[in-house]
């Protein structure tokens, strides 16, 4: 295997035995290179592994990939799944860039095929021009850190090859890959770095750039590690309250910190009240730290419907989200008791108007294929509380269990994480288990409810729509 891949894979625990992993193959080099290092590396760990590929329906070869891709796979025998989607179209419905629309389509066609671990073909050049992107725009320490290695179920095994050793691999195995024509195209931000800016710094100052770039980025995330715990800690003494729409800060207690903490204590507030961060800037930071200064009340407006308040001694940042008239929107209420039952009985509930939701329990014995359809999921019967089994919306103190350790995730942290937009979080119907939540329907399940081996009896959840 690669050098730079293994250590990667290694160093970082990027897959451990007996994981599933799923890996985003477009069909060009890097993510050509990511399959054939993660299928080699099967041989010496034990996971599965399978492919998806998005059909972005945005190029006239867009078909060519997909086909590509699939014989790939059937070359190397590993299982294969493809989505289409006008990506176009969902980044103008969804007011972003046709780059942001198409990774979150990416993550969220990912994770509905329910594999433990995410790998995504990140190289050292895309991490290099991520950090003078954000360097460009303004950013902070999380933003010098580029791309993680490892974030959340996110693994990038290439982050520590670069585009022309992944280019050089290919050629020494002669192995053929697409070649995207918007790479070329100078229309976006990325590409202008790519093929003018860091060419000039390679020639210009010094030829490994790019690499020195990479390894600031790979001390500033064992850094923000460090710091990230210093600021929890500043978090936890300062906030007051903390609710999905707001979070009141104690300026007393936020006094007796060091500004470099403060700045990273009001980025931990915001990114909490935002699905996006591009938009909130170093710029953003010391305008709230200003009116902090300040006597009396002061008032401020931030990108996402954000307004700060200062008060004598507290800084409030709330998200004001109005109707066309103005008022405040309402949150939908939905609670929906889900009745006990008993193998063999079925059981079928009105989400709305169009939704219905319907279960049946069965036994576990010979069902090995599990559904991977992204309204159709099993859940371990046996340990399911049905005292408290319902379908509602969210509520404070829900979480979900990300993985198979126990580690759990609040849904608020996990809605912001996925980017799921605020004005849909309390929409989103919920199958839950008290304050556990079984299935954000429509994304992701509680790694706690998932089949295993032991499993004696399965609850079988469909949800239907009427077109």
């Amino acid at each position: 295997m690669l050098k730079g891949v293994m250590y990667a894979l290694d160093n970082f625990h990027m897959i451990d035995k007996g994981d599933s992993v799923v890996a985003g193959v477009s069909g060009g080099a890097d993510s050509v290179a990511l399959l054939l290092q993660l299928a080699e590396y099967r041989e010496q760990s034990d996971y599965t592994l399978q492919v998806f590929h998005l059909n972005h329906m945005i190029r006239d070869d867009a078909d060519r990939d997909e086909m590509f891709v699939k014989q790939l796979c059937e070359g190397l025998g590993i299982p294969f799944f493809s989505a289409r989607e006008d990506v176009r179209m969902r980044a103008d419905e969804w007011h972003m860039s046709v780059e942001e629309a198409g990774r979150r389509i990416r993550y969220e066609k990912m994770r509905e095929l329910g594999a433990d671990k995410i790998a995504v073909g990140h190289h050292e050049d895309d991490l290099a021009e991520t950090v003078l992107i954000n360097m460009c725009r303004g950013t902070g320490l999380h933003g010098m850190v580029g791309i993680a290695p490892v974030q959340d179920d996110i693994i990038r095994p290439l982050i520590y090859m670069t585009r022309g050793e992944i280019e050089d691999y290919l050629a020494d195995i002669g192995q053929e890959y697409c070649i995207d024509e918007t790479n070329t195209s100078m229309d976006y931000t990325r590409n202008k770095l790519r093929l003018d800016i860091i060419p000039r710094l390679k020639s210009g100052i010094n030829e490994r750039t790019v690499r020195h770039i990479a390894a600031m980025a790979g001390d500033m995330y064992e850094i923000e590690e460090y710091i990230d715990e210093e600021v929890r800690e500043h978090y936890d003494r300062c906030v007051i309250s903390e609710e999905d729409d707001s979070i009141v800060i104690s300026l007393e207690k936020l006094s007796g910190s060091n500004l470099f903490i403060k700045r990273e204590l009001m980025l931990k507030a915001l990114e909490k009240l935002t699905p996006r961060r591009k938009d909130i800037s170093r710029v953003h930071v010391d305008m709230i730290l200003d009116i902090c200064k300040l006597k009396g009340e002061k008032n401020l407006d931030l990108p996402y419907d954000l307004k700060v308040c200062k008060t004598y001694d507290r800084l409030k940042i709330a998200i004001e989200n109005k109707t066309e008239d103005g008022d405040k929107q309402e949150s939908e209420h939905m609670d929906i008791k889900v009745p006990m039952l008993t193998r063999g009985e079925g059981w079928t509930g009105d989400i709305d108007k169009n939704t219905q939701i319907t279960m049946r329990v069965m036994s576990a014995a010979g069902k090995d294929d599990i559904p991977k359809f992204t309204y159709t999921k099993w859940f371990d019967y046996d340990k399911i509380d049905w005292s408290g089994l319902c379908i509602r919306n969210r509520r404070p103190g829900d979480y979900i269990t990300i993985n198979d350790k126990g580690d759990k995730k609040s849904l608020q942290d996990y809605m912001v994480n996925e980017k799921i937009e605020r004005s849909l979080r309390d929409s989103i119907p919920l199958l839950a288990d008290g304050s556990h939540i079984l299935w954000v329907i429509g994304y992701r399940i509680s790694e706690y409810y998932k089949l295993s081996e032991k499993s004696k009896m399965i609850l079988e959840v469909e949800i239907i729509k009427e077109e």
